[in-house]
C-alpha cells in the first residue's frame, strides 16, 4: 500500500510541472552551414526540409524584431517552429527550433539552426541546446532539396 501511495504522489508531482519554451531561441549553441544557393532557393529548401522532418512552421519574421544588432543584413529571415512534445515514461520533453537564414552574397546563404529541448522535472527544468543528429538530418535534407 505504501508503494502505491508513493507512486501516485510521484505521478501527481510530474503532472503538475509547467513548461515555458521561448519562441525566440538565443544563440546558446547555434549550428551554422553555408549553402551555394541564393536566398529564395535556400528558404524554400529549408522550409521543405523542416516540413519533411515533421517540424511545423508557425511563423517567419525579421530577426531584427528580436535582436536589433541583426538589422544591417540585406536578406535575412527567422523561421519559428511549433513546439514538439515527445512523451517519455513519466514525463514529456518539449522541443523547439529556430532557423535563421542570412544572405552572404547573391549566390550564398547561411542557415543557422537553434535548438532547445526542455525536460520538466518537479523541481527543475533540464534544458538541452544540442541535437547533432537532428541538425545533421536537417542540413542533409536542405542540401538534397537544393539539388536540381
Amino acid at each position: 500500500m505504501k508503494k502505491i501511495i508513493i507512486a501516485l504522489a510521484v505521478l501527481f508531482l510530474v503532472g503538475c510541472v509547467t513548461v515555458k519554451v521561448p519562441k525566440y531561441l538565443h544563440e546558446d549553441f547555434p549550428y551554422r552551414k553555408d549553402f551555394a544557393a541564393d536566398f529564395d532557393q535556400t528558404f524554400t529548401a529549408t522550409s521543405r526540409a523542416l516540413r519533411e522532418l515533421g517540424w511545423k512552421i508557425t511563423e517567419t519574421t525579421s530577426p531584427s524584431a528580436f535582436d536589433p544588432t541583426k538589422a544591417d543584413a540585406k536578406h535575412q529571415l527567422l523561421i519559428f517552429t511549433e513546439i514538439r512534445q515527445t512523451p517519455l515514461l513519466l514525463a514529456s520533453t518539449y522541443a523547439s527550433l529556430n532557423a535563421y537564414l542570412r544572405e552572404i552574397d547573391p549566390e550564398h546563404t547561411q542557415v543557422e539552426i537553434r535548438y532547445l529541448s526542455v525536460l520538466p522535472l518537479p523541481f527543475k527544468n533540464i534544458s538541452i541546446y544540442q541535437n547533432d543528429a537532428l541538425i545533421h538530418k536537417i542540413f542533409t535534407r536542405i542540401e538534397k532539396n537544393l539539388k536540381p
